[in-house]
């Protein structure tokens, strides 16, 4: 890949969640989703192959799901950010930007550790903490302030709560996460 000499330096936050990058990660989320539910699922039933598996195997798969998901979703914004960066005619590694990304990707770190760690303690709990981390991280990266934003924040929130009194909504509170984020891409598509 060739690259642009001629690109200018700027100051501003290049990652942003906006447009086609949030659809993606919607769509992400949602098959990440059905992942887990049919190893689960498959787990359960008794013709399923998935049956003769062991619990550990199941939720390191489901483990794997969060990680992948996590992980295509951070690509998802790079790429998107890089494109539309170059189209501008601007640097896409800035100051701002690179400690935005190493805050990312800390935070996702971290959240997979602390997630493993709710798993393993009651996999009640797996779930609401995942929508109340992934709200807080979101709440704490909204630089730009955007009501939209806003409210994808407060779904999050609530949905955590939602589903740690009922925990066995888990996969319809998911479900309605990723459908928020796709949403929210079809609405901000500049």
């Amino acid at each position: 890949m060739a690259s642009s000499k001629n690109l200018t330096t700027n100051t501003a936050q290049n990652f942003i969640l906006k447009g086609f990058n949030s659809i993606q990660i919607g769509l992400y989320m949602l098959l990440g989703v059905y992942v887990v539910n049919a190893a689960i699922l498959g787990f359960i039933a008794d013709s399923n192959p998935l049956g003769m598996l062991s619990i550990e195997i199941i939720e390191s798969i489901c483990m794997f799901m969060v990680v992948l998901v996590a992980f295509f979703s951070m690509f998802a914004v790079f790429f998107s950010s890089r494109r539309a960066a170059r189209k501008a005619g601007i640097a896409v590694w800035n100051a701002t930007s690179k400690k935005q990304f190493g805050l990312y990707a800390i935070a996702v770190i971290l959240g997979i550790f602390l997630l493993s760690l709710a798993k393993n303690t009651a996999v009640n709990y797996a779930t609401p903490f995942f929508l109340g981390y992934l709200g807080l991280v979101m709440a704490l990266f909204n630089t730009q302030r955007k009501k939209p934003y806003d409210l994808l924040v407060a779904i999050c929130l609530l949905l955590a709560v939602v589903v740690f009194v009922i925990p066995s909504y888990w996969y319809s509170s998911l479900l309605i996460l990723g459908g928020s984020f796709f949403v929210y891409g079809i609405a901000n598509r500049k």
